[in-house]
């Protein structure tokens, strides 16, 4: 008798397992179907988009029905109890990211009458980062992988340094032309759910966390660099990004803050000792977030004309002791150096790289006063 209780047990719990990955693989779905969408143009398939709501509506109830009965039927500890537990908190994100991807189609129907406001660029490579994240917070939580979750929390920072970059974009736009603004505003809103979308992929991730550790680390700012922000300076006329052998670290960091700098601010990398061409795991880490690294040439610090910049950023501690012309000013961020791991954990460490950078560089070309 008490064999088949225990595969009765276990049954029931693989079936809220297998209900989760499916409701994560339909919400997966729905974000990369309705960016399609979006590019496309294609009312239909927003319209076939909107229609999966319903499925992932049922789906919330069968899971919140099912880890329901077995706590009150099966009283389980341990790992099970913590299972279950996020399992119920799991089905809110993903009914959530359900409920953004409908949002972003119902925008991507109202836009179809009108002509493209831009070219769609950043808004596709935002839908990529934030679908990849879904995908991999979901799959790592499930696995119980918590290093693989890690990596997904620290991608959030690419999430709101893209996002930023955007809003400003078409800020821009909207004061330019007030005939832009009913283009415009409806894709700031489908920016906003892309954003919404990332977070409910922290979330999960924070979640994975738990069930495979057993600790709580929601409100920790996993992923995110310390930075002090009344401690920053803020270019007005040019920033120089500057390492040693950088590895990469000054070309991604270039990458960034030419796309994230404000209009009129010139943006460049240096080195002491450039290398004379770029890693490939560098150009690969930042393809992923829609930036090519392809243009970018390692230059030498003694051939860069320091009064065009106002702010040197150091990306390593050798460095920082480097000599900065007077009236120019120096911000240091000691960044590990990615070759410095073993060679099967490098490319991770790329990508944790690409994503501090995006974090900090965001915020270092933020209005004083922004939040």
């Amino acid at each position: 008798m008490k064999t088949h209780t225990d595969r009765q047990y276990e049954a029931d719990l693989q079936r809220v397992h297998d209900a989760l990955e499916r409701m994560g693989a339909i919400v997966e779905g729905m974000i990369d179907r309705s960016m399609q969408a979006l590019v496309d143009h294609d009312v239909d398939l927003a319209r076939a988009v909107i229609a999966q709501d319903v499925e992932v509506d049922r789906l919330e109830c069968e899971i919140d029905d099912g880890c329901i009965r077995i706590l009150a039927l099966r009283q389980p500890t341990a790992s099970d109890l913590r299972f279950l537990a996020v399992g119920l908190k799991l089905v809110v994100d993903l009914e959530r990211i359900g409920d953004e991807a409908v949002n972003l189609c119902e925008r991507v129907v109202e836009l179809a009458a009108h002509p493209r406001l831009k070219p769609y660029i950043d808004l596709p490579n935002l839908g990529k980062v934030v679908g990849g994240m879904v995908s991999d917070a979901l799959r790592a939580l499930l696995a119980r992988d918590a290093s693989k979750v890690r990596e997904v929390l620290a991608r959030d920072n690419a999430v709101d340094a893209l996002y930023a970059q955007i809003l400003r974009e078409l800020i821009t736009f909207m004061i330019e032309e007030p005939r832009n603004i009913y283009r415009a505003s409806r894709l700031l809103s489908i920016a906003k759910y892309l954003e919404r979308i990332g977070d409910h992929a922290t979330n999960i991730a924070e979640q994975g966390i738990f069930l495979a550790e057993g600790r709580d680390v929601r409100h920790q700012r996993l992923g995110r660099p310390d930075i002090d922000p009344d401690l920053l300076v803020r270019p007005a006329r040019g920033v120089l990004f500057v390492s040693v052998q950088d590895a990469g670290r000054g070309a991604m960091a270039e990458a960034w803050g030419r796309h994230l700098a404000p209009h009129g601010v010139e943006v460049a990398s240096a080195g002491t000792a450039p290398s004379s061409g770029l890693h490939p795991w560098a150009v690969a880490a930042m393809a992923e977030v829609g930036l090519d690294l392809r243009d970018i040439r390692s230059k030498s610090l003694a051939e860069t004309p320091m009064e065009r910049f106002d702010v040197v950023v150091t990306l390593c501690d050798g460095a920082v002791m480097l000599p900065i012309p007077p009236g120019v000013a120096r911000v240091h961020w000691p960044l590990p150096n990615p070759l410095a791991v073993q060679e099967e954990e490098r490319q991770d460490a790329f990508r944790r790289l690409r994503d501090e950078l995006a974090a900090r560089i965001e915020r270092l070309f933020r209005k004083a006063g922004e939040p």
